[in-house]
């Protein structure tokens, strides 16, 4: 059985204490569960970067075992699924000897990862882990132009129901986030105090001279029951938004 930390590490985050003391309870209850299978627990994300928000911010959490099978997940199903539920544990299950081909194949999460994270138990296999500059730029600019393709395809069928153009476009918004944040970190861009989708997206749109009225529009439709945005315009110029910002990415050096 891997052996936890010391939880010590953990005062250096702004998560408030009863995250902390969830999280020491949920590392001790899966090395219990999964025994010697267990390898390793990770944070990361908002919470690793010192951004977490009571409420808003999911706890990411890489949970690392030797066997991934369906036997080996029902005995720490019941304790992530109870961990989303309480306290928005949202689980990243690999194999420690996937996490070098991982960094290939989706170079900005295991970038993200690398750089920020709190190890709570065992190994840690993203410490040697090298991504290159240009597997990132290939990563995103493929996001991109797949977004683009994605929301061509969507509109289809959502042409005349606004309801479902607002909800499309406003999960744009969120997905947007992951790649400008990416973006961001390739020109070695600060990133914004907060972590949402609006802030996000407006440091991306000042920093790249992309459309910051369209990316805070869409960023702000969650929020929002009945918008009276022209959503087909909005949808448009979205569009032009993320084909402009793939160019860009494009023509990186």
């Amino acid at each position: 059985m891997a052996e936890r930390q010391s939880a010590v590490s953990l005062d250096h985050t702004d998560a408030p204490p009863e995250i902390r003391a969830a999280i020491a309870r949920l590392s001790d209850d899966l090395a219990h569960a999964a025994g010697t299978n267990l390898v390793g627990l990770i944070l990361y994300g908002g919470l690793a970067r010192g951004r977490y928000r009571p409420g808003k911010s999911d706890i990411n959490l890489v949970v690392l075992l030797n066997d991934t099978s369906t036997a080996a997940l029902d005995l720490v199903a019941p304790l992530l699924r109870a961990a989303w539920r309480a306290w928005r544990v949202e689980p990243f299950i690999i194999k420690p000897a996937e996490a070098a081909r991982l960094s290939v194949t989706f170079p900005t999460k295991l970038l993200d990862i690398s750089q920020h994270h709190i190890v709570l138990v065992g190994a840690n296999p993203f410490a040697d882990i090298q991504v290159s500059r240009e597997q990132v730029r290939l990563r995103i600019e493929q996001s991109l132009r797949n977004s683009e393709l994605r929301l061509r395809r969507r509109y289809l069928s959502i042409f005349d129901d606004r309801s479902s153009l607002a909800t499309t476009l406003a999960d744009t918004a969120a997905s947007l986030k992951v790649e400008f944040a990416a973006l961001l970190q390739l020109v070695n861009q600060d990133m914004p105090s907060e972590s949402t989708s609006a802030a996000v997206l407006q440091v991306a749109a000042e920093a790249f001279d992309l459309d910051r009225e369209t990316l805070a529009r869409i960023a702000a439709l969650r929020r929002e029951a009945d918008p009276s945005d022209d959503l087909p315009g909005l949808y448009n110029r979205t569009l032009a938004a993320i084909a402009r910002a793939a160019e860009i990415v494009s023509t990186m050096e």
